[in-house]
């Protein structure tokens, strides 16, 4: 009897080890493999798998469930960020919030649908692409933020704005119908639809709803949860990538590979696989668009956690036109309970008596059009090393921003401006602001926050200055090109996804236009 029951248990146990090598070996082989999913990746996958090739797409995070996404703050900051939301550069200054899973930072940004000004993209060398942005807007579903949209927040900032009489805008973003949207939008849109399932747009169009879907309808693959760990190549060309999954390895072998990992991820993996560095331009270059929350109490009540989140800011200071290497936006900002507590200045009592006036208060971010070139590098374990120290000139820019920040929120009825600061320091009077001068933008003493990393491997046509050219081919190796916001020669200035998109839609182009596959 126990004989007889011994042996089908050794078959089974045999049968669940076979079925484990199987799982730890995978092999693939396809045209094209393509290093993440955000907007330049997804953009990527599905131009080349609607023109017939065959394509894989590596994501290190997961494919949400747009309807599991919820109100608890830790659990969302886990599965939607890098590091839960705590990436640092390596002083600790600077906070760098990225996305991690299917449509990467689309899934959690405010859908400012911004494109950069002309006379950037001529000095940075790039063809035209005006066409390419067209075709972007029109897949992702852009559109004019109507006034009805404008929620109390960002009515209050414009009213300040047109006190000032500074320049502003009500923006365009890529948002379906969304009855309750809110200040959920930064932890990802359970109201998202696929556009394959809802032709009206509901909610947030994303990546993950939108060119992820039409590149598997094309015949794309898809591995989620799938850490990419080494970019091979073979006599000079990229011939293929492995990966970690949950239960064993992946190899995809292929005649391209498109790295569009984010500009922190993407030198990374160029560096731990020992990818050719010959000018030693790889993981350089790198700009974050830092940014300071500028707070103000108001007497009226604001409740900032309701409706469209972001719809209007001001460009006043960010005039490309005349300088377009310096500048910086302001943009109305809020955050959750939480996200609030963490960013207001004070302890115990007097933090506690700010958090009761959480209703009352509104913020602008200053977001810098920086020229700090910071790095990212790799340790012994190769993980990355974000190195980022502000120039003199960037930090008087920023100090410049929060004093114009905090004139805005007084000229729109402010009681107080809210720096920051570690320390509590009220600022209750136009004289009260040459505190924000003296104090001025000290690491670690006044909370900095990044949403825009990018430059790493900066694109152009000389290769002992650049990473890649204007195809967004390596110089170093064939066959291996990038479609994230590493490519940008500058920092950009505006919000990126679209910029990203629309290079990700001429590279795709490059490649099927070219001999290589």
């Amino acid at each position: 009897m126990n004989n007889s029951q011994s042996q089908p248990s050794s078959v089974t146990n045999n049968f669940r080890v076979s079925q484990q090598r199987k799982q730890q070996q995978q092999q693939e082989h396809a045209d094209v493999c393509v290093i993440g999913s955000g907007a330049g990746g997804a953009v990527v996958a599905k131009e080349l798998a609607e023109a017939g090739l065959s394509v894989i797409i590596l994501e290190a995070g997961e494919n949400h469930d747009p309807t599991t996404f919820g109100n608890y703050e830790p659990e969302m900051l886990r599965r939607l960020f890098w590091d839960s939301g705590l990436r640092r550069t390596r002083d600790g200054a600077i906070v760098i919030s990225q996305g991690k899973g299917v449509g990467g930072s689309t899934v959690h940004n405010l859908c400012y649908a911004v494109r950069p000004p002309q006379v950037l993209l001529d000095r940075w060398g790039v063809p035209d692409l005006s066409s390419n942005f067209d075709r972007v807007e029109q897949t992702l579903g852009v559109t004019q933020i109507q006034e009805t949209d404008v929620n109390r927040l960002n009515a209050v900032i414009r009213r300040g704005c047109e006190v000032m009489k500074w320049r502003g805008v009500v923006q365009r973003h890529n948002r379906g119908v969304c009855p309750t949207c809110g200040l959920q939008c930064l932890f990802g849109c359970p109201l998202s639809k696929s556009i394959q399932d809802d032709p009206k747009r509901m909610g947030k169009q994303s990546m993950a709803v939108t060119y992820i879907p039409l590149a598997l309808a094309a015949g794309a693959q898809l591995y989620s949860n799938c850490m990419a760990e080494k970019i091979h190549t073979e006599k000079g060309r990229a011939v293929g990538v492995s990966a970690q999954l949950p239960l064993g390895e992946l190899h995809v072998q292929s005649k391209v590979v498109v790295l569009a990992a984010g500009a922190i991820n993407s030198p990374q993996l160029w560096l731990k696989s020992r990818l050719p560095n010959l000018n030693r331009r790889v993981g350089t270059n790198l700009h974050l668009h830092p940014a300071v929350f500028v707070g103000g109490i108001f007497n009226e009540t604001i409740d900032g956690h309701l409706g469209i989140p972001q719809s209007y800011y001001i460009d006043e200071f960010l005039d490309m036109e005349k300088r377009s290497d310096r500048g910086y936006l302001l943009m109305p900002a809020f955050g959750s309970q939480m996200i609030v507590a963490a960013s207001l200045p004070g302890f115990g009592e007097d933090h506690r008596e700010l958090m009761e006036r959480y209703r009352h208060i509104a913020a602008l971010l200053v977001l810098l059009h920086d020229r700090t070139r910071g790095q990212v590098s790799v340790n012994y374990k190769g993980a990355p090393n974000i190195t980022y120290r502000l120039r003199r000139s960037d930090k008087r820019m920023l100090v410049e921003g929060a004093i114009n920040a905090a004139r805005l929120l007084f000229a729109a009825g402010a009681t107080e401006i809210l720096m920051p600061y570690t320390q509590h320091f009220p600022i209750k009077t136009d004289a009260d602001l040459e505190i924000i001068r003296q104090r001025g933008i000290v690491p670690n003493d006044i909370m900095m926050a990044s949403s825009h990393p990018q430059g790493t491997l900066r694109m152009g046509d000389n290769p002992h200055r650049t990473v890649v050219n204007f195809s967004g081919e390596s110089h170093a190796v064939k066959g291996l090109f990038v479609a994230d916001a590493s490519l940008f020669p500058t920092s950009i200035g505006v919000p990126p996804t679209l910029t990203i998109a629309a290079l990700a839609e001429h590279i795709a182009h490059q490649i099927i236009e070219s001999s290589i596959l």
